[in-house]
């Protein structure tokens, strides 16, 4: 819990990284290297240890959804595809999550599930990271109607990609 508070006051901080392409890529790099250590936590619960969730890993975990839900919002005003806005927020949330879970299990195995489910949704950001550099605006009536609201929820959208 004290993690998850030194992460809210954080988010108090200005944030000035203005959501583009170029951070949708920075993201996907921070994607790839959030998986890398997830999967090392894993593969350390596997060989029957207790896996270290430290402050920074936290941190890490939070800004990653923080910044998700900044791309969604970009993806959103630039009339991006919605089903990007929607994974993006997806993720904001599953982040936020699975933070939380890691922060209030006790049980190795119930850990052990968040962190599954954090190295998969990382891996997926690699390639939604790519998919969103490329976007292609939608126009018109049909981009105002699609921006509205998601067309699926969220975390539907994410259970398939895994």
């Amino acid at each position: 819990m004290k993690r998850l508070l030194t992460c809210f006051v954080f988010a108090a901080l200005p944030f000035s990284a203005h959501a583009s392409t170029d951070l949708a890529q920075q993201w996907g790099i921070e994607a790839h290297r959030l998986s890398q250590e997830t999967m090392q936590m894993l593969l350390a619960v596997d060989m029957g240890q207790t896996p270290e969730i430290s402050d920074t890993y936290a941190l890490d975990v939070y800004r990653f959804g923080r910044t998700s839900a900044d791309l969604a919002t970009w993806i959103d005003t630039s009339k991006g595809p919605n089903d990007l806005g929607c994974i993006f927020r997806g993720m904001a949330s599953e982040s936020n999550d699975q933070l939380e879970a890691l922060e209030t299990e006790a049980d190795v195995l119930d850990q052990r599930a968040s962190l599954t489910r954090l190295a998969t949704m990382f891996a997926d950001a690699e390639i939604i990271a790519v998919a969103a550099q490329r976007r292609t605006p939608t126009t018109g009536r049909v981009a105002n109607q699609m921006h509205s609201v998601c067309g699926a929820d969220p975390a539907t959208i994410l259970d398939h990609l895994h």
